[in-house]
């Protein structure tokens, strides 16, 4: 249920509950990357969930359910009241929305199949599903949602920056300058623990163009799929590199570069480190900076 003004309910347009429903759903799964990603590109994270049984796997299973029925109940990755046992079923969702994004991140870097134990999937999920799913479960919060189709008095900020991001070269400057800024606070944040060389090791080289096509994937469902604040201007704005598969690469681009600029400045990569190597650190480490760029955009 939508609410408007004074707690009343709002009137949403006509065909809008499976949109609102794939938008919650996209803007879950991009704030869980956000918020959960960094810790798959962990070894701690790896060596754990190898190493821990089925039955401590389900239990952590379990105990990360309650922690997001928590997180749902005081955030919510809907928009809208909620109540009674609708909290119990989106907490349920948020887990089943966690566990899908690490599937696809664990399946593109290459570490389900290939005669792995269940046991392993098992537990590298069970170890890395909580902060993914308080990401999704606190989306609403997190990243703001577009609620152009709600007829309510939004002001004028909302075309003031409509008004600079279609002014030309400036906006376009402003949007990359957010994305580079986001990038690299996460960078920061994995770099210095030097996991990535370890990572990279057990990725085998054939998936490194799956890592790249996912990050190019969440890289859009943030930007332009997920019904964030903005989204309408986004795909009406008309500047330098602002369409949508223009944003998307640019974004991908500068997530590379900086991944880059930090792998070298932290002394990850110099002029003697093989070029493989900068390559697959590079595209390990653009993944995660892909989406904090994206989310950056986001901000302004």
């Amino acid at each position: 249920m939508r609410v408007g003004p004074r707690g009343s309910p709002a009137r949403p347009r006509p065909g809008r509950e499976w949109s609102d429903e794939v938008d919650d759903a996209v803007r879950g799964l991009a704030s869980g990357f956000l918020i959960g990603v960094p810790v798959v590109f962990t070894v701690d994270s790896w060596w754990l969930g190898d190493q821990i049984s089925p039955v401590d796997a389900l239990t952590l299973l379990a105990f990360s359910y309650v922690l997001t029925l928590a997180a749902v109940y005081w955030a919510g990755f809907r928009h809208g009241l909620r109540r009674g046992w609708e909290y119990f079923g989106d907490a349920l969702e948020a887990i089943a929305l966690a566990i899908l994004a690490l599937v696809a991140v664990f399946w593109s870097l290459g570490q389900f199949g290939d005669g792995q134990p269940p046991s392993i999937a098992l537990g590298r999920i069970a170890v890395a599903v909580a902060p993914v799913s308080l990401g999704v479960a606190i989306a609403n919060h997190l990243l703001a949602r577009d609620t152009s189709h709600i007829d309510l008095d939004l002001g004028d900020t909302s075309n003031v920056r409509a008004g600079w991001r279609n002014d030309g070269w400036r906006g376009t400057a402003f949007e990359l300058a957010a994305s580079a800024a986001g990038a690299l606070f996460l960078c920061v944040t994995i770099v210095p623990v030097d996991d990535l060389s370890s990572i990279a090791t057990e990725v085998p080289a054939r998936n490194f163009p799956f890592v790249i096509l996912l990050s190019l994937l969440v890289t859009y469902s943030v930007v332009f799929a997920a019904g964030f604040a903005g989204e309408a201007n986004r795909h009406a704005a008309t500047g330098p590199l602002q369409s949508p598969f223009a944003e998307t690469i640019t974004a991908y681009i500068i997530a590379l570069l900086v991944s880059l600029a930090v792998l070298w400045f932290f002394g990850r990569v110099d002029a003697q480190t093989a070029v493989f190597a900068i390559y697959t650190k590079a595209v390990l480490l653009a993944f995660p900076a892909s989406i904090a760029a994206a989310a950056g955009k986001l901000a302004v």
